[in-house]
This record gives structure tokens, sequence and C-alpha cells, in this order.
């Protein structure tokens, strides 16, 4: 192998490199490659931890978009906040969580530092990002000055926000307009570098049409990176530090400036439900399927559903999941669905099933027990169990 060979095959891997997303556990990836099309992705085991994981983004042009939307992380009530949530929007798990507990009357300074969100000076959280860092320590400061009696209609507005599907529409068709030349020279300088380059080095020597090649490439990334510039600053007008930072990798670093459109796409709608998300983009089919999988978590989490024995923290952790529920099943009959259609249990798998687990849809040959995959979640005995309908075997205890 050339030098010149070596050299193309490490920028092939740094690019291979600035496709890859990291998604933290409560995030949802939400990836197209042709815009048409588009496919729900979690943080997996094989290239992750228990923190999150990796999703790729296509390599190829027209290069795709990639939006990411995160679980609210935080339980409140109008006592006070717990950085826990009972409940999993990702198969592999729940999130790791602090736990800590903050009554609403103490909360003197909220503060966020990068991704940490700090109230009273200790740590309570990691956001997604730190976009979403600012959103929420913002929203902790609001909810503090807020009189107690009121709290739950201001908490109600939050829930509210984060299924505001009208909202996330109008963020989406406004990255659609402003984004199309950052896409349309970020496919340019791919055709450029990966194929442009190579020819001209084939036929002409590198000797001959080094400079030209390396004034071309800055080139486009400058236009890039003055493009990016702009469009983040309408985006996201308070994130001076990330835009800044995104601005100067992209200038330099040719790899980056061709992902630049991920740069401006991933925090585009992070603040929403990744539900809200899915109705924005994805079909009906997949939406239909994905509302099922979150409102049957939300309905029957995981045990633990509260992480210390604390009276005040299990209060919180039960009358935010309340308000969520009852926010989310709000959002799917605006989305035309039927939640009795939505909440109906599965059939039996043969004449031996007695009870199905309501979380993960287990069947058991015991007609009372426990899911031990679920934390001891209690099963739910069939109502009809000699109407099988599928030759599936069944657990037993």
């Amino acid at each position: 192998m050339t030098d010149l060979q070596l050299l193309f095959l490490v920028l092939a891997v740094i690019y291979g490199w600035e496709c890859a997303c990291w998604l933290r556990r409560g995030s949802v990836g939400f990836l197209t490659w042709l815009g048409q099309r588009w496919r729900v992705t979690h943080p997996g085991m094989l290239l992750g931890n228990q923190k999150g994981g990796f999703v790729f983004a296509n390599p190829l042009p027209p290069l795709g978009t990639v939006l990411i939307g995160n679980q609210f992380p935080l339980s409140l009530s109008a006592h006070g906040l717990l950085a826990y949530v009972s409940t999993s929007i990702n198969p592999a798990g729940r999130p790791l969580q602090t736990g800590k507990l903050v009554a609403f009357d103490e909360v003197k300074r909220v503060a966020s530092s990068g991704r940490n969100i700090n109230v009273n000076g200790d740590f309570v959280l990691k956001a997604a990002s730190p976009g979403l860092a600012r959103e929420l320590a913002q929203k902790l400061r609001q909810l503090a000055k807020v009189p107690s009696a009121k709290r739950n209609s201001a908490i109600q507005s939050v829930v509210d926000s984060v299924f505001d599907a009208r909202e996330a529409e109008k963020r989406w068709q406004q990255f659609q307009k402003t984004s199309g030349r950052v896409r349309l020279v970020a496919n340019s300088l791919f055709a450029y570098l990966f194929i442009f380059a190579p020819a001209l080095i084939w036929n002409f020597g590198f000797s001959q049409c080094w400079l030209r090649l390396l004034i071309g490439l800055v080139a486009f990334t400058t236009v890039i990176s003055i493009l990016f510039l702009r469009v983040h600053r309408q985006l996201y007008p308070a994130a001076d530090d990330e835009r800044f930072t995104h601005f100067l990798t992209i200038l330099l670093s040719p790899a980056t400036a061709i992902r630049a459109q991920d740069i401006l796409s991933r925090p585009l709608l992070e603040n929403f439900h990744p539900l809200t998300i899915a109705k924005v983009v994805c079909a009906r089919e997949q939406f239909e399927q994905f509302v099922t999988e979150i409102l049957r978590e939300t309905r029957h989490p995981a045990l633990p559903i509260c992480p210390v024995p604390d009276g005040r923290a299990a209060e919180i952790e039960q009358s935010w999941r309340e308000m969520l529920l009852k926010g989310m099943e709000r959002f799917c009959r605006e989305a035309g669905f039927d939640l009795e259609q939505l909440s109906r249990g599965p059939a039996p798998g043969d004449a031996t099933c007695r009870s199905y687990c309501p979380r993960c849809l287990a069947q058991f040959t015991i007609p009372s027990g426990n899911c031990v995959d679920c934390g001891g979640l209690e099963t739910v005995a069939f109502k009809t169990p000699s109407q099988a309908r599928q030759p599936e075997a069944c657990k037993k205890p």
C-alpha cells in the first residue's frame, strides 16, 4: 500500500467515525437516507455500554438526516424533583440515574455546566446534550419560583410542551428550509473528496495537482463552515459556545464538514418526546407500533419503580408518571388512535398459556405469577385462554 493510498484509507476511517452518533440511554434516534422512510434506532449493547451506544448514519450521498428525541429525565411534582424516571423508552432498559431528591422549597440555585445540571451546587443529573441541560435548568428555575399551589399547572405545561407536535413540525419545516444549501455543498464535498480527487490524482499524479486540490478543499470547508454558522444561529441562537466549536471543527476537518447537516439536525427536536418526533416523520404503521410500545412501558414500568425507600420519592415518581401518562394518552387520541385497541393484550400462544406479562408480553403456563425479566412484575391472566392464535411456546414458572 502506497503512502497516498494509506492517506485516503485514514481519511475514510475518520469519515466513518464522523458517521457514528453516540446515543445515551433515554434517547431514541430517527434516521433516514432519502428522506422518505425513517428508522427508529435505540442505543445497543453491541457497540455500547450501560450508559448508551453508537448508531450510524448513512455514509453515502445524499447523506440522510439524524434526529434525536429524549424522554424527560426527571420526575416532577408540586413538592419536588426526583432525578429518576421509572419508564424506559429503550428496550435495553433504563439509563443510569442518580435518584437524587430535592424539594422545590429548598431550591436556591440551578445551574448547567456542559451536560451537567447542579442544584444548590450539588450534581443532580447529566443531560443528553449541553442544549438540553440548559433547557432543563431553565425549567427547574421557573418551577422553583412558582407557588406550590400553582406548580402542578406549571408542570402540566412541561408535559404539554414535550408532546407539542405542532411546534415540532414547525421546527422541522424551518430546518428543511434553512439547511438545504448546507446539504448541497456537503454532498458536493463528498464527491470532491472521494471521487474527483482520486480520479485526478490517478490521471495526473499527486505532485501535479496537490496544490489545486488543497485550494478546492479549503474552499469547500470554508463555504460549509460559513453556511453552518448562519443556519446554526437561526436554529439555536443561545448555543454560542457549541456554535463556535463546531464552526472551527468544520473549517479544519473535511470529514466533519461533510456531516455538518447531522450536527445541525441532532439537537433540533431533542426537547420533544420521541413519540412527538415519530408523529412528525414516521409512517403511520411505524408510528402506531412505537406508540403501542411506549404506552405499554409507561403504564407498566419494570420494578423497582422507585429507586429509594422514601415516601416522598415514591409520591413524586407516581405523580409524574400519572401526569405523563395522561399527556401521552391525550396525545394518542389527538393523533387518531383508539386507546382501547392500543391497550389490548396479546392472544394466548397456545392452550397451555394462562397469563402474560403486561410489559414485555411474555406468556406463562400459570394463571398468576411474576415476570422475572421485568423485575417481578405481576402477570395478568388471560380472559379466554382456550382461544389460541399462534403456536408460540409459553414460559413455565
